[in-house]
């Protein structure tokens, strides 16, 4: 197997904001790290309320490890003038489980749907620059049930290995619940498997 497999992704740490102004015209922008099934009207809700005398709140969000879940709304701008361009912010950093919220103050001069493009962008890059960008894993869960003759050699590979153990349910035979990243689980079965001669029960824990 590939051991590039895809099992990491980036994201924020936390929420942040920042602000730009463009010929008088102010661009709010707001960062939310978003768990996959969290609502995210919530927080369009809570920007609209502290940002009250704005009228315009376009965002975008993506989400999941696989990146599929993705939304943009102009929210009363020209349309495709704010959300796909804030979406575009996010996917240049490559983030997934973030919103991006935009809130834009009127100065009196009208920009255009290029510039309006434009300055939703930048205005997303800056929160997103002002965020601390992290790198998580994709990490599954595996238990192995095999004989006490086998402990040492598969405790020292697990360690050797920073595997983590989570569980240890042992009994009759060792019984072990590990975690690691998806990329290491065919590797870590065969090795388990070579360790105890093909004796090993192993059984992926989907949850």
């Amino acid at each position: 197997m590939n051991s590039e497999i895809s099992d990491k992704y980036k994201t924020i740490l936390k929420n942040y904001s920042g602000e730009i102004k463009i010929q008088k015209s102010r661009f709010v922008s707001n960062i939310f790290h978003l768990a996959e099934k969290e609502n995210f009207s919530f927080y369009i809700d809570k920007i609209k309320k502290k940002y009250y005398d704005a009228k315009h709140h376009p965002y975008a969000y993506r989400l999941g490890p696989d990146k599929n879940n993705f939304r943009f709304n102009d929210d009363g701008e020209p349309s495709g003038s704010s959300g796909k361009p804030i979406l575009d912010a996010i996917d240049k950093y490559e983030l997934t489980d973030v919103l991006i919220v935009v809130t834009r103050y009127f100065g009196g001069t009208k920009l255009g749907v290029g510039g309006l493009k434009r300055a939703y962008f930048d205005s997303a890059e800056e929160c997103v620059k002002n965020s601390k960008i992290i790198e998580k894993f994709i990490c599954e869960k595996i238990r192995i049930s095999f004989d006490y003759a086998y402990i040492g050699a598969i405790m020292n590979h697990l360690e050797k290995n920073n595997i983590n153990i989570i569980e240890n349910k042992s009994g009759i035979n060792v019984n072990i619940l590990c975690e690691l990243r998806k990329s290491q689980i065919q590797q870590f079965e065969e090795n388990i498997i070579n360790l105890t001669k093909g004796s090993v029960l192993i059984n992926k824990i989907i949850e």
